[in-house]
């Protein structure tokens, strides 16, 4: 038996990952597979080795309510120490040339992004996460600790069409949008549709990834959908929860 929930995910910073390289992390423009996998089993309060092939079931499919922007923020580490107190390298030893004291990276961000997130899978496994993401065992956040929710994680059970569900849902948004809304899935909206993007990021044994495929795709809410930012979305998502079927 398959289910649904809805899953909101706002904040000031958020950081979804990519090849990283030469001191520079970057972030994709959206929570990916392995993000949100990863985020679900910090709330179930599983290891990092855990086995998550309970989760590697589930589908996903991102409402962009607001797409952010990225920024980038430069990062150092240790400059201006002693060489007893300098970051360590790779074999636990002081760095003491001159020069090679400081670390120094690249850290890349969206910032002001908020995306609404239908969530299908086996039902069981759904009503687990459910009580986790409201009560969860580790603190989420979103794609680096320093990345924190600025409302809770709260889940919404949708028992018939979660996906349908995105387009009644409250929009975290300041303005009612004038032209469609983008979806990202890793489902194809319509049987035999072509994906757009292929990424490597789907979590496999061992701490590798493998590739998943991805559709985006652009649709017009009813002109009647909630919208707002603060506590004008907070208001909506109350009375979205009182006239629910």
């Amino acid at each position: 038996m398959t289910g649904g929930l809805i899953l909101h995910l706002s904040g000031p910073l958020q950081a979804w990952g990519g090849p990283q390289g030469h001191g520079t992390y970057p972030t994709g423009t959206h929570p990916t597979r392995s993000a949100l996998i990863g985020l679900l089993a910090a709330c179930l309060g599983r290891a990092l080795d855990a086995d998550n092939s309970d989760l590697a079931r589930l589908h996903f499919t991102i409402r962009v309510d607001r797409p952010g922007q990225r920024e980038s923020d430069f990062h150092t580490i240790g400059g201006g120490y002693p060489p007893g107190h300098t970051p360590p390298d790779a074999t636990g030893r002081h760095r003491t040339q001159p020069g090679q004291g400081a670390l120094t990276t690249t850290r890349w961000y969206m910032t002001d992004a908020a995306f609404t997130i239908a969530v299908t899978g086996p039902a069981r496994t759904l009503h687990t996460l459910t009580g986790a993401i409201d009560h969860p065992h580790y603190p989420p956040y979103l794609g680096r600790r320093s990345c924190v929710p600025d409302i809770p994680l709260t889940a919404w059970p949708t028992p018939s069409d979660p996906v349908a569900e995105l387009r009644r849902f409250p929009l975290h948004r300041a303005r009612r949008p004038t032209g469609p809304v983008e979806f990202i899935s890793d489902t194809p909206p319509r049987p035999g549709t072509p994906p757009d993007a292929t990424l490597r990021n789907e979590p496999a044994p061992g701490g590798t990834f493998t590739d998943y495929d991805l559709w985006h795709h652009h649709e017009t809410l009813p002109p009647d959908t909630p919208t707002g930012t603060g506590t004008a979305y907070l208001k909506a998502l109350t009375r979205y929860r009182e006239t629910r079927p």
